[in-house]
């Protein structure tokens, strides 16, 4: 289990900050403590801010460096479902716009809109989406590490070091110190019979940059 946390971290060191994409609020918020007045058009359940997630950025349009703002429409359904998505303001990314409208009709959930009588009926809803670069990522910088803990006979965890960390390993690695994170694992190490035994273990990771 260190082994593996150890490698994630490494390969953080040299990863990108997440790609983050910002739906801002409704366009019409609604006033606190307002009588509500009928009809009214959809509301988003949960707020538009789940739509969009880390991580949804189109890979063609992160090649090519694309952001800007998606203006949509979403048309709801008397039951908060979206029946269609139009793109009222592009982003000047084909890759954005398709990708804004393939997302909300999946994700958006809606409380219907009613008419004057109160009764759910089909409405729109129109808001839009920022999409955001990430910042250019560090290089990744030369670091070694060298982590010491023992397993015990019952799978715990036990006796961590932290002998050297250095370049990319040492922001990572020195905060874990002389402790140990709270790690029990599946089971212990067997001798040849079958016994539980208990082991120390030495990790060794380096990040080496070459010419």
């Amino acid at each position: 289990m260190m082994l593996a946390l150890g490698l994630i971290l490494l390969q953080q060191a040299a990863a990108a900050s997440p790609v983050m994409t910002v739906p801002p609020a409704p366009l019409m918020p609604p006033v606190q403590n307002a009588v509500e007045t009928l009809p009214r058009g959809p509301r988003p359940k949960e707020g538009p801010v789940g739509w969009i997630h880390a991580g949804d950025y189109p890979p063609l349009a992160l090649r090519n460096g694309e952001s800007g703002v998606v203006g949509f429409t979403l048309t709801v359904d008397a039951k908060g479902g979206v029946t269609n998505c139009v793109v009222v303001a592009s982003s000047g990314s084909a890759a954005l716009d398709r990708t804004t409208c393939d997302l909300l009709r999946v994700r958006a959930q809606f409380q219907p809109a009613l008419d004057g009588a109160g009764k759910p009926v089909a409405g729109s809803y129109t808001n839009r989406t920022r999409w955001i670069l990430p910042p250019p990522a560090a290089l990744p910088q030369p670091g070694e590490v060298i982590f010491h803990y023992v397993v015990e006979t019952d799978g715990r965890q036990t006796e961590c070091r932290l002998e050297k960390a250095t370049g990319a390993m040492e922001e990572r690695f020195k905060q874990l110190g002389s402790g140990c994170p709270a790690v029990r694992f599946r089971e212990p190490f067997k001798d040849a019979q079958g016994n539980p035994v208990r082991r120390r273990v030495t990790l060794r990771q380096s990040l080496v940059v070459e010419p």
